[in-house]
């Protein structure tokens, strides 16, 4: 990181104009990551209205992923071959496209192809609106606008199950996709208005052997995670699928570390700071991840709330993470990564704990507070151990570090679903029931279903104390380099240096 990117802005007196092209990029990203969830909560209307079974609908859910992770890959050499203001046009194009398809699918094999086309564009909005971001703003404004950042990856999967569940409930899960084409036909016309171009780098060569390895470990891997949980882990068809995507990426890997250019930038985890704040991040998403799949099916199962009433349980969990995310913003540069990450991840833990005190006879009361405490630990911990991931990065090679980071979440989020399921499967057998049990089993003892999602809520809070340990050893060299510029132009020595030149500078005045 060179000295003058780390050099803030002068802050400007009353309004920023740059939160306009900020909030232009948010958009494409909250609509991308809000279509990753929105689809969960509607999907027995989906069945229901097509008379398929559950695998199809899984499948309406995978294809989009499957998707995402082919293209995510791509982002960082298109960016730079096309321009990232042009390939986000593209992109929000062809993902409102999709989403107004999907609209209108006629049956389930209709929605699965739309919902492919729909996550081809929706794949690279992700990454390219924070590489546009990063574009605009220095690595110390960085905590400043983090409340902005932060809203598609926190509130997208939190706020999607709520949507979700109040358009299924209230009108037709059709208008879960249709809601897209105003949206996006906005923040089209505002990408066009409000963006700039970045420098194009013709002489960029697509890796193709890198390309063709992650169009087949990526995909094959989130694919095999999700029939996993559905099928079992000794089942053939996601054993195969688990075993063609590790050959890949091992491959992938070797000729990755090889190329000059590579698609993604796998070096940057030589970064031990860059590799420590990726893990943390990665162990919380996978609780967040987790804890949107698992409460959707507790509440509805355990509770028998309605599809309206569990998005509300969510709604706190939300609101309270970005208020939180704003504060964790603001004091980011006093003090540092370390004290906001680990208390964030501490109180991830308690509230995953607490969780597993909560069955069917507690009050709503009780789950909208728990929610509410989740999204306080999700805004101290979330964005701040992305700050410290992208401070470790050059200035050019950022669309490249924003696609390697959005891969890993998005194999996160199959595997949180995919780990999950298996031990709410491993927990039922424990207590006796029969092979294959399921907790959406029709007749399954409540007292059986409420004892498997506790376990899967000591899982989750076992895995964030992880997180916490880890935390402990987080750096902003970023930042600490700041801090020592001041130390240094403010100290004795300093102080003195000047006042021996202040005689000269007057005589000479």
């Amino acid at each position: 990181m060179s000295a003058a990117s780390a050099t803030p802005v002068a802050r400007r007196s009353g309004f920023d104009p740059r939160w306009l092209p900020l909030a232009v990029t948010t958009i494409g990203s909250f609509m991308s990551i809000l279509d990753s969830s929105i689809v969960n909560i509607a999907l027995p209307s989906v069945l229901r209205d097509f008379h398929a079974n559950l695998e199809s609908g899984q499948l309406v859910i995978t294809s989009y992923l499957m998707a995402l992770a082919v293209v995510i890959p791509l982002t960082g050499f298109l960016a730079e071959r096309v321009g990232m203001r042009r390939l986000y046009i593209i992109t929000m194009v062809l993902f409102t496209i999709g989403s107004a398809l999907c609209g209108f699918a006629w049956d389930m094999p209709s929605l699965i192809g739309f919902r492919v086309l729909q996550g081809l564009g929706g794949g690279m909005l992700q990454p390219l609106g924070m590489a546009l971001v990063f574009t605009m703003i220095t690595p110390l404004e960085r905590p400043y606008f983090m409340g902005l950042l932060g809203i598609p990856m926190l509130l997208g999967p939190i706020l999607g199950p709520t949507v979700g569940g109040y358009i299924t409930e209230y009108s037709h899960w059709r208008a879960i996709f249709l809601i897209n084409i105003p949206i996006g036909g906005i923040g089209i016309l505002a990408a066009f208005w409000l963006l700039k171009e970045t420098t194009i780098r013709h002489e960029a060569r697509l890796d193709v052997r890198g390309f063709a390895l992650s169009a087949i470990a990526f995909p094959s891997l989130v694919l095999g995670l999700s029939l996993a949980s559905d099928k079992g882990w000794t089942n053939p068809v996601p054993l195969s699928l688990l075993a063609v995507a590790a050959v890949a990426l091992v491959a992938f890997i070797r000729v990755e570390l090889g190329q000059r250019d590579p698609m993604l930038q796998l070096r940057l985890f030589v970064d031990p700071m860059f590799r420590l704040a990726v893990g943390i991040q990665w162990i919380g998403f996978f609780s967040l991840f987790g804890l949107n799949f698992v409460l959707s099916l507790f509440l509805q199962l355990a509770h028998g709330w309605g599809a309206a009433e569990t998005g509300l349980a969510l709604l706190p969990m939300g609101v309270m993470s970005f208020i939180t995310m704003n504060l964790a913003g603001r004091l980011y540069n006093r003090v540092g990564p370390r004290p906001l990450a680990a208390s964030g991840l501490l109180v991830l833990a308690l509230t995953s704990l607490l969780w597993s005190f909560v069955d069917g006879t507690t009050g709503i009361g009780e789950v909208l507070l728990l929610a509410g405490g989740r999204g306080i630990a999700l805004g101290l911990f979330s964005q701040t151990v992305q700050m410290v991931a992208y401070n470790t990065v050059q200035d050019g090679q950022m669309p490249r570090a924003t696609a390697l980071v959005n891969v890993t979440q998005r194999i996160n989020g199959g595997l949180s679903a995919a780990v999950l399921t298996t031990i709410l499967s491993l927990s039922l057998a424990f207590q006796g029931l029969a092979a294959h049990t399921s907790v959406t089993t029709a007749g399954l003892p409540l007292p059986a279903m409420v004892r498997a999602f506790h376990h899967s809520f000591y899982f989750m809070a076992a895995l964030s104390l992880v997180g916490f340990v880890m935390s402990l050893w987080l750096r902003d060299k970023v930042l600490e380099a700041h801090h020592a510029s001041i130390v240094s132009e403010t100290g004795p020595e300093a102080m003195r240096a000047r006042a021996a030149r202040e005689p000269f500078e007057a005589v000479e005045g």
